[in-house]
């Protein structure tokens, strides 16, 4: 039988900032082969898989990847410690989301004898950074799940959406000069000031579910630098989306506006640890499922009702659910409000919880009576629209 308080802290203990999860895909990759078969996916993933026999097909995902401690001299515990205290365990990635990963794979042991069908892992990496980026990879290879549970801190509740994500590149061109001659140039940071209050005061949609969609400037940067004047100004704002954006409608609200500045979505290049590179365009859609959905239903009376919540951040269910219309649900231990805070913790009585709650969402949802029936499953509803809304005040 695997501990999840002895895999949560062994996970926690290991540093995974995006791009270096190595050594804890490695552990984990060692931890999973006691009883499925494993392998190492793209981006250096952990790809798992149980097979017993004819029923539904389901994939328990989350990601190894964490975000930086930040300032340590804020944490009242070292943030890779792993330190109970007080009947919690301290560290960077407890809630978002190794918590999650010690339950999903210890519940998923103590659920063995009842498995009936096939049952599939997929821990990625550089979730942090490209949501849903390396879970598509792996879901173009492995077979169509019947339904996906993200391990995401949900406070034990299920969730079954959230907003989705764009980052906009607004760039202005000027001219340079010398600065003590500002005349002679055209300055492109007054020209991009210039433009932003139209570019924040737009009314965006709002979802009756999810809520409104935002906008918040995040970085800026200009060039050459020194005493001339910039020729060059390049603001990047996080665009929360509703259901029904897409790439071409978010970007024409901008252009319509002809500002003078250039508006496009972002594009990077990410660096695995395995040195393979994901090409990733920043735009990561919204979605949510009906609370009447079949599999919701299952989900939710497996956990005991528990209450249907929707995230404030966004998950790897922008390419599951989002793109690929898969059913997505989650479910983990955590307060998602702790994730990237200093001291983070996660309690360990939410965590034997969140281990008992996969056993039974296994056992429930892996009966081959339990997915829905083709009628069944064709009358989930379409996503809605977004609607125009007035600025947020």
């Amino acid at each position: 039988m695997i501990d999840p308080l002895r895999l949560l802290t062994g996970l926690v203990r290991i540093p995974s900032l995006s791009g270096g999860e190595g050594a804890a895909a490695d552990f984990l990759l060692r931890t999973l082969r006691t009883f499925c078969d494993v392998e190492l996916g793209p981006g250096g993933a952990v790809v798992g898989v149980l097979r017993r026999g004819k029923g539904p097909t389901l994939l328990l995902t989350g990601h190894l990847d964490t975000v930086p401690p930040g300032d340590e001299a804020a944490w009242s515990a070292p943030p890779f410690s792993g330190e109970v205290r007080a009947g919690r365990l301290y560290g960077r990635g407890a809630v978002d989301m190794k918590g999650a990963i010690a339950a999903q794979v210890a519940g998923a042991a103590r659920a063995l004898a009842e498995v009936r069908g096939t049952l599939l892992f997929a821990y990625v990496t550089h979730e942090e950074t490209a949501e849903g980026a390396v879970l598509g990879k792996i879901l173009d290879r492995i077979p169509k799940p019947d339904l996906v549970i993200l391990g995401e801190p949900t406070d034990l509740r299920l969730g079954i959406g959230h907003r989705g994500r764009a980052v906009l590149v607004v760039e202005a061109r000027g001219r340079t000069a010398h600065a003590s001659m500002p005349e002679l140039g055209d300055n492109a940071i007054q020209r991009l000031m210039t433009a932003l209050p139209r570019l924040l005061s737009l009314p965006l949609p709002r979802d009756p579910m999810l809520g409104r969609g935002t906008i918040t400037p995040v970085s800026v940067s200009a060039s050459p630098g020194g005493p001339v004047v910039p020729d060059r100004c390049t603001l990047l704002l996080d665009r929360r989306l509703v259901r029904g954006e897409r790439p071409d409608s978010v970007l024409s609200l901008y252009k319509e506006l002809d500002l003078g500045v250039q508006v496009k979505i972002a594009r990077e290049e990410l660096p695995a640890y395995t040195g393979e590179v994901l090409e990733v365009e920043e735009f990561f859609p919204a979605w949510l499922m009906d609370p009447q959905d079949p599999w919701v239903v299952r989900a939710q009376a497996a956990l005991g009702n528990v209450p249907l919540k929707v995230w404030r951040f966004s998950t790897d269910g922008v390419e599951s659910c989002g793109r690929r219309g898969i059913p997505t649900v989650g479910y983990g231990p955590g307060d998602e409000r702790l994730a990237h805070q200093p001291d983070e913790h996660l309690p360990l009585s939410d965590l034997e919880a969140a281990v008992a709650g996969y056993r039974r969402l296994i056992t429930e949802l892996m009966r081959p009576e339990a997915a829905p029936k083709p009628r069944e499953a064709r009358r989930r509803r379409r996503p809605r629209r977004a609607r125009s809304g007035r600025r947020s005040q």
